[in-house]
């Protein structure tokens, strides 16, 4: 997977509108992920092995479909211009 050319802490610094881009929802997808690797690397038992497992297979899911929409810029034209899919079309 690519990863954008922006530093995550420019992405931070930018202004909150409540609602996450894309590319901020990646960085925090990528962070839980290392997070989660990094309690399987330690051999923990809390929380079970099963759940960190189910969780990290969960996010990367999440960022594989985060990078999908990502790339393909679907507000790129603007919020406003936004017309959903016909249920012909799905």
């Amino acid at each position: 997977m690519d990863q954008p050319d922006v530093p995550d802490e420019a992405v931070r610094d930018e202004e909150d509108h409540d609602l996450l881009t894309f590319l901020e929802s990646g960085i925090r997808l990528r962070e839980e992920i290392a997070q989660i690797e990094e309690a399987l690397a330690q051999d923990s038992t809390q929380p079970p092995r099963e759940v960190l497992l189910a969780r990290l297979s969960a996010l990367r899911a999440a960022l594989a479909r985060n990078s999908k929409h990502e790339e393909s810029s679907p507000g790129e034209a603007g919020f406003l211009n936004y017309s959903p899919r016909r249920a012909a079309d799905r």
